[in-house]
């Protein structure tokens, strides 16, 4: 399938948007010890969701995944992914991301990453690296989390012209 997606790595993300990538790497956790759900699409087309362990090196963002499992197949047939965070601990904030996911191939990669996650992941085989690229990326804050007057407050960034736009939407009066 070829990429005609616009897409960042982390690091031209972070430097685009840095509040909204530090808001990412807080609720990733991205040093392989972090849960965080990775959504692939199946190839009828329809969602299929995992969790995984997401890892920042160098300049990327990446997952490793079993090469024996349905989302390593739906990547190789399709790369479009989407990330979602784990809740944050008292449940006020989300992070989610979108983009191509592309198989990384490159071994001293691989060793960074797997030196990244604290040597928990990429010893086996088995798990192939990819890096996630970032084409869309959603922080929620949510005020008033818990409560009746519970509203949220989106920021977003988008790899495409349009580039960083943030909006709150409040109750109506």
């Amino acid at each position: 399938m070829a990429d005609t997606t616009l897409s960042a790595t982390w690091a031209e993300f972070t430097a685009a948007s840095p509040e909204l990538s530090a808001a990412g790497q807080r609720l990733l956790r991205p040093t392989g010890d972090g849960v965080a759900f990775l959504a692939t699409v199946r190839r009828d087309g329809g969602p299929r969701v995992h969790p995984v362990m997401p890892v920042l090196a160098g300049s990327g963002l990446f997952v490793f995944v079993v090469n024996l499992s349905y989302k390593y197949r739906d990547l190789l047939r399709d790369r479009r992914y989407a990330l979602h965070s784990s809740p944050s601990v008292d449940g006020s904030e989300e992070f989610y991301l979108t983009g191509p996911a592309l198989e990384v191939p490159d071994v001293e990669v691989r060793s960074a990453v797997t030196a990244a996650s604290g040597g928990r992941l990429g010893h086996n085989e088995f798990e192939v690296l990819f890096e996630l690229r970032v084409e869309r990326a959603l922080h929620t804050a949510w005020a008033n989390w818990g409560t009746s007057q519970a509203w949220p407050s989106y920021t977003k960034w988008a790899a495409d012209p349009g580039g960083a736009a943030r909006f709150a939407i409040g109750p109506l009066s």
